[in-house]
């Protein structure tokens, strides 16, 4: 009995010596690909070299981010009084992915000022090891001013960044004859950025494709899986790690199994308002006309419903007609928040103030909210959008047929106006996809006949911002060290 209480013990010592120094435990070189671009890299760091630029393209799963981390990780243990910079999209995704992989790998024993936590991330944005090596960690939401001043010797830009962050990352590294490792999944096309690194004759820019296929640390089952639920629209950027360009419909998998027939959800709300909630969202236009969605968001299923809808019957409608039709339809129930588009903070042309100082400015959010229509502002990315509507109406089938996972969002069956435009929103399409005409060709949809897709697009976003998670089908606990 005394051994196998001195056996756990010194099980659980080595765990948590493991947890503290999980460095120590990667197994890098199981995965040839990402090694070898990990290797190149710290070396360039540490003994200088001639290129400047290290891009890593990697589908989803393909280990682009821990190899980013992993490089980061290593060159703060090693090398004494280095600078580094780790920036991404927002706040959330630079604690929740970047700094969370970072504090999973470096010795705790070697960290002088930084404890992660999960909700905040490091005190202060800061990371400082004993040896006085440092990592500041910004985002791209911050933009370029965030970073200006800074003397660089790393800078690690994960997911695809503004052309002006880039260009500034570069400044930042030229007195300290630095490097930028980016490591992302291309998803926007051909932007002026991937084209200036995608495939490139510059001497300066090594680049390596990762793919989910060649990872050895998620298994085949998961993979297969993956392969069954992702888009084949982005099936090359998700998947082999290569830009694309889209084309056709932009939600192809919208079908008949995302309509349903109108139930009385006003009822479920008062009966049972723990689980259900309503929400909705304005996009309000000078020149078009305005729209307004009505959404049943069902917590216990983390289903979204599109229960309502309403187009202004005339073009430049004035707000405070427009706000009193929306308080009809809304029938007594108010939402739990109206979000509306950030182009309502510029200043409204289309609303009468005729004993007002005209010199004072109004804006067509502040006329919603005169007029009884509180609103908070959407977060406004399309790109981001266009992913959570597609994870939200996507199912999930067998081989065989069989329904795996349900949608998440439907829309009422006699909702026209929203019907109309999924059946239409599309792509924009280019008259050439030459890599050589140095064009962007951007993945983005027709601005045309899509204010009931902006809409939604507000909302998935927003449900989706709750929490982020690991997709359903990996168990990061399963694969072993890597935490892939």
């Amino acid at each position: 009995m005394n051994n196998l209480i001195h056996l756990r013990n010194k099980l659980l010592k080595y765990k948590q010596y493991r947890n503290e120094n999980m460095l120590d435990f990667m197994q890098w070189e199981k995965y040839e690909k990402q090694f070898k671009m990990r290797n190149t890299i710290i070396d360039r760091i540490k003994y200088g070299g001639e290129k400047k630029i290290f891009v890593t393209f990697g589908g989803n799963r393909s280990g682009k981010t821990e190899l980013g981390a992993g490089v980061v990780a290593q060159i703060l243990e090693e090398v004494p009084n280095i600078q580094i910079m780790c920036a991404t999209v927002d706040y959330k995704l630079s604690v929740q992915v970047q700094q969370a992989k970072i504090n999973k790998l470096i010795k705790k024993s070697e960290v002088d000022y930084g404890k992660y936590n999960p909700i905040r991330g490091y005190n202060n944005d800061i990371l400082l090891m004993k040896n006085g090596a440092k990592s500041i960690f910004r985002s791209y939401q911050q933009g370029r001013e965030a970073i200006q001043g800074m003397d660089l010797d790393l800078i690690w830009l994960d997911e695809e960044c503004p052309w002006d962050f880039y260009q500034e990352s570069l400044a930042r590294t030229t007195d300290r004859d630095g490097v930028v490792m980016f490591t992302f999944t291309s998803l926007s096309g051909f932007t002026r950025l991937v084209n200036f690194l995608w495939e490139s004759n510059n001497k300066l820019v090594e680049t390596t494709v990762l793919s989910i296929l060649d990872n050895p640390f998620i298994s085949e089952q998961a993979k297969e899986n993956y392969l069954t639920t992702v888009d084949p629209d982005e099936y090359e950027s998700r998947v082999l790690g290569k830009p694309h360009l889209s084309q056709g419909l932009v939600y192809k998998e919208f079908g008949e199994i995302n309509k349903v027939d109108r139930f009385n959800y006003k009822r479920m709300i008062k009966d049972n308002p723990g689980r259900y909630e309503l929400h909705e969202g304005v996009d309000p236009h000078e020149k078009t006309c305005h729209h307004w969605c009505r959404f049943l968001y069902d917590h216990q299923e983390d289903t979204i419903y599109v229960v309502e809808e309403l187009k202004a019957p005339v073009e430049s409608m004035i707000i405070a007609d427009y706000a009193r039709m929306i308080i009809t339809k809304r029938d007594g129930l108010k939402p739990l928040f109206c979000q509306i588009d950030t182009s309502s903070q510029k200043p409204d042309v289309i609303f009468r103030h005729p004993d007002e100082d005209q010199e004072n400015n109004h804006t067509i959010r502040l006329e919603f909210q005169r007029n009884g229509i509180d609103t908070i502002l959407c977060a406004k990315d399309n790109a981001m959008g266009i992913n959570a509507v597609k994870k939200r109406i996507k199912v999930v089938k067998t081989i065989s047929g069989e329904v795996k996972r349900k949608p998440k969002l439907y829309v009422f069956n006699d909702l026209t106006g929203v019907l109309w435009e999924f059946s239409r929103y599309s792509w924009d399409t280019y008259a050439t996809a030459k890599m050589q005409d140095k064009k962007e060709m951007i993945n983005k949809p027709l601005k045309k006949d899509d204010h009931f897709m902006d809409i939604i697009k507000y909302e998935c976003i927003k449900m989706e911002r709750q929490e982020i998670e690991s997709p359903e089908w990996i168990d990061d606990r399963k694969y072993g060290a890597m935490g892939y």
